[in-house]
């Protein structure tokens, strides 16, 4: 009789933790700035999803921003997903109306428990009981290894994806992870091969490839989700951990965040500034806030926001990237090619990266042809091509770089 192929890894970790893990489908309105004065405000809607997952029989992980403007949660167990999590778009959506008899099956969230407003996490306090998942070592998780992570898929499928560890910051209590093949959820722990959680996932941070197979995102290490749990205490309302002002700070952030997606550049900032004014911890932000100033062609105020993100994270390759943007308009080539060299050395794979580069060095081509200096316009000329071949190797290149600006990401 032919043999059962044994299970990978990969599909261990991701049986092993469906139980343990769910799938939140959250209303929210945030009230943000659109004025000079305090009282100028307006609010907006919005629905989203997200992950959480048992850290003990009745309480839940996920994180802070998927709460922090939250009027409506719902938190569906993974055994029961795709029934339940229909109904609730469908209600979510109009087309029916939640009844007595409707099939949606969720845990019932009692309060908050714990809340970290300078990690992004939140405890929550469930009436029912489910499998904990049992929080591992990430002191012990060594650049490159291999670490795992689940999503919901569009289809509401369960999928486990495997995930290699870049680079850690703020003094180990977060990293970043490239993931090979998205997606991936805000909220969902990250495994070892042992099953053992050793991080939750935080916020995606870009892409590193043309065709979008790639993708960087940060977590938060199992060490502040242990100190979390351990400061577990009365139950609050999700309400009054919300009017926390460095909780506010999270809803901001995602309204400047569409804001930012719809062009409305001077608003997001507004809701940035406001933000980080009432918490500072929020460092992503100012990656965020550099690319809207780059909009804005304020590309010094940019030039200091990518500056602070590589302060905050020596291993952010999008801020260098940035940075070199900035610095190109501001007139240091040569940093800005410093800056996309140093982002190539921390991840070889980084497309946007090499097309930068290649558009500097024909630039630089370009002004050596001018001073006449034409063994060094060669030189940069075949740089040019090696670094677009290196995304593009089967194609030539052919392409007039003479008003070229580096794009953010």
């Amino acid at each position: 009789m032919r043999k059962r192929k044994e299970d990978t890894p990969l599909q261990q970790v991701t049986e092993n933790s469906r139980a343990s893990t769910v799938l939140f489908f959250i209303a929210s309105a945030v009230e943000y700035p659109v004025g000079l004065k305090s009282k100028d405000t307006a609010v907006a809607a919005s629905f989203e999803t997200g992950s959480g997952f048992f850290v003990a029989p009745d309480k839940i992980v996920t994180t802070l921003q998927l709460l922090a403007e939250s009027t409506d949660v719902n938190v569906i167990p993974g055994d029961l997903l795709v029934k339940t999590a229909v109904s609730i778009r469908d209600r979510f959506s109009g087309r029916r109306k939640h009844t007595q008899d409707s099939e949606e099956k969720l845990y019932t969230v009692e309060g908050v428990t714990a809340y970290d407003t300078k990690n992004n996490l939140a405890l929550l306090k469930i009436a029912e009981t489910g499998v904990p998942l049992p929080l591992g070592n990430s002191d012990a998780l060594e650049i490159s290894e291999t670490v795992y992570t689940l999503a919901y898929d569009d289809r509401l499928k369960f999928k486990g994806t495997t995930c290699l560890l870049q680079n850690r910051y703020k003094e180990g209590a977060w990293f970043q992870m490239k993931i090979n093949s998205p997606p991936w959820d805000v909220g969902a722990p990250v495994l070892n091969s042992k099953n053992e959680v050793v991080g939750i996932v935080s916020h995606g941070t870009g892409s590193i490839s043309t065709d979008d197979d790639q993708t960087i995102v940060s977590a938060i290490s199992s060490d502040v989700v242990k100190e979390l749990l351990a400061n577990s205490g009365k139950v609050m309302s999700l309400e009054r951990m919300q009017k926390h002002p460095r909780v506010r700070a999270y809803a901001l952030e995602a309204h400047a965040d569409e804001m930012a997606e719809l062009f409305r550049h001077r608003e997001a900032l507004r809701c940035y500034n406001a933000a980080l004014k009432v918490n500072p911890d929020l460092a992503r932000i100012y990656g965020k806030r550099g690319m809207v100033k780059t909009q804005l062609e304020n590309f010094q105020g940019a030039f200091k926001d990518f500056d602070r993100m590589i302060q905050i994270n020596p291993g952010h390759i999008f801020a260098y990237n940035n940075r070199a943007s900035a610095r190109n308009v501001l007139g240091d080539l040569q940093g800005a090619i410093d800056d996309l060299n140093k982002a190539i050395e921390i991840n070889p794979d980084y497309a946007m990266a090499y097309i930068n580069l290649a558009g500097l060095k024909n630039n630089m081509a370009k002004s050596k042809i001018e001073e006449g200096d034409i063994v060094e316009a060669k030189r940069y000329c075949q740089e040019t091509i090696d670094h677009y071949n290196f995304i593009y190797p089967h194609f030539s290149v052919s392409i007039d770089y003479s008003c070229y600006r580096l794009p953010c990401v």
